[in-house]
């Protein structure tokens, strides 16, 4: 059946109406019998123009700086929202009549992609979810709770979008749990429960439904004021234990207000804690600052060694270029110092040349230019350590010194002041930090692994003075509690010199059968490997050669 409708303009509103009486078709192109306060125009005209209405209207629409339109009945709501949907200035749109919305007009308004916001008598929840959630739009319902509880009434939730959109309620123990429950099943935007009047099952039938309805990013505040504290305690530590998964992930929270009574009561309390928390706060920025300053400085002390490294292995080159070897003289073990891992390989023309194919004379000449504390080179295969070996009046002075004796907090490898280091003593003794980044002794670790000293070539040591070449084989490696009976230098007889050797023989992780009398020399290599153990490896001298001017 054919019908009238009017598009009647008030301030910023357009209000569409249905009308019983027929009117005079108006010739949209004639604009001199235009009414433009109050159009009207027949169902069908509307059907076969609607391109033609709809852009005359929203002409209109533009002009007047209309937002809103007032759809008077449901039953043209269907013909209206055709015309509606293509006018991107309008914001909002107001359903007059009391009746519910139903799934045709729903679906048109789905279809719309410029309104914000929908005022009508009532619509189902789900359907105010899919507009809610889909669309972004706020839907206000006019329509009344006819019986409210004591609850409704303090939080005003006259009508169903009050209840879907409220974010804030208050509830008590004398509430009826299940207009809580009904709450929190049709509430899509609640983000905190204040408990006024705390109660056990209150607390309870409020989480229970909230995990129920699988809700999240809700604070839940419990008032201290006229309740029982250690109750509030006692029960959300239990709630919080039971539901500790659901809670974490969903970001459900309790807070704790205290009233003013309370604060001033105990002011004291929370002044001391909050002192002690900041403190401790303090502390822990400080010993994370100072820890990042000392990475850093660590960083920097290694940065320099490593230079100093780069000129050191190039006196050593320019030392071993100067020599002609034949083949088989070419063929030895050695590790790269640029490398982490453990490797054996044969080198030509290395720096890491066997010390009597290395002009030795010449390498201490340039390296006591350098520091004339030089007093050995210290080399030990399939490890780093590949230094020269100073010398201090005290056995403090290299522990924080580079070879340029400059403060560095790697130190330096050294020998212990009491050394003799040009006629040997009986026990030769050589230090060096365990640096984690594996330079200075930081390797000397392999020493402990079977497939390393079980390799007969990593059982040889070259320890050379400005005077000798020297071949020294290991016969005892271990650890061992922070101890300093193995630093002795100087022996009263044979007998006390020998009954050393076997103490530190019985001490070994394996037997080298390597034979020690009372005429020999023995070397000991000697690291921090924890702040209570040490790692030591004693090598006895096997073979020795004058060194002589190479020129």
């Amino acid at each position: 059946m054919d019908f009238n409708i009017s598009f009647k303009l008030s301030s910023n509103t357009i209000i569409i109406s249905k009308m019983k009486k027929t009117v005079e078709q108006k010739n949209l192109n004639n604009t001199n019998v235009i009414n433009l306060k109050e159009l009207k125009f027949s169902c069908s005209y509307i059907l076969e123009n609607k391109e033609l209405v709809s852009s005359f209207l929203n002409v209109t629409i533009l002009k007047k700086n209309i937002n809103t339109v007032v759809i008077s009945s449901n039953d043209i709501a269907d013909i209206s929202l055709e015309l509606v949907n293509t006018w991107e200035h309008i914001k909002k749109i107001i359903f007059k009549e009391d009746k519910e919305i139903n799934m045709d007009i729903f679906l048109k308004l789905i279809d719309n992609h410029y309104i914000e916001e929908i005022e009508l008598y009532s619509m189902s929840k789900y359907l105010i979810e899919r507009l809610d959630v889909n669309k972004n739009l706020i839907v206000k319902t006019r329509s009344q709770i006819e019986k409210k509880s004591s609850f409704m009434i303090i939080n005003s939730l006259n009508s169903f979008s009050d209840i879907y959109y409220k974010k804030y309620i208050i509830v008590s123990e004398n509430d009826d749990l299940e207009d809580i429950r009904t709450f929190i099943n049709l509430n899509d935007k609640l983000k905190t429960v204040k408990i006024m009047k705390y109660s056990n099952e209150l607390l309870t039938t409020i989480l229970d439904e909230l995990i129920s309805n699988k809700k999240k990013n809700i604070r839940i505040e419990i008032e201290e004021k006229n309740n029982d504290l250690k109750t509030i305690f006692n029960s959300v530590n239990y709630l919080k234990k039971v539901n500790k998964d659901y809670l974490e992930e969903n970001n459900i929270a309790f807070k704790l207000n205290y009233s003013d009574a309370y604060k001033k009561k105990n002011l004291f309390k929370e002044i001391n804690f909050k002192m002690f928390t900041t403190i401790i706060v303090f502390i822990m920025i400080t010993a994370a600052v100072t820890l990042m300053l000392d990475y850093y400085a660590q960083f920097k002390d290694n940065e320099t060694v490593e230079k100093e490294l780069v000129d050191i292995n190039k006196i050593i080159d320019d030392a071993s270029s100067n020599n002609n070897l034949d083949e088989n003289d070419r063929d030895i073990d050695y590790i790269d110092n640029r490398e982490e891992t453990i490797t054996t390989t044969k080198k030509v023309g290395s720096s890491y040349s066997n010390a009597y194919y290395t002009n030795y004379k010449q390498v201490f000449n340039e390296l006591m230019k350098k520091n004339d504390d030089t007093v050995g080179y210290l080399m030990v295969n399939n490890t780093k350590i590949n230094y020269p070996v100073v010398q201090a009046s005290t056995n403090s002075y290299y522990l924080n010194r580079d070879f340029n004796k400059r403060k560095n907090s790697m130190g330096w490898i050294f020998m212990d002041y009491r050394n003799n280091p040009t006629n040997l003593d009986k026990n030769t003794i050589i230090y060096g930090h365990n640096i984690k980044q594996g330079i200075m002794f930081g390797t000397l670790k392999y020493a402990l692994n079977s497939s390393w000293y079980r390799k007969e070539s990593n059982q040889i040591i070259t320890f050379n003075t400005p005077t000798k070449n020297m071949k020294w084989r290991i016969f005892s490696i271990y650890k061992i509690p922070a101890t300093e009976d193995y630093l002795k230098t100087e022996f009263a007889n044979d007998d006390e010199y020998m009954n050393f050797v076997n103490m530190l023989k019985s001490r070994s992780l394996y037997d080298f059968n390597v034979k020690i009398d009372a005429s020999s020399k023995i070397l000991t290599l000697s690291t921090c490997f924890s702040h209570t153990t040490r790692h030591v490896v004693h090598a006895v001298l096997i073979e020795e050669e004058e060194i002589k001017n190479q020129e």
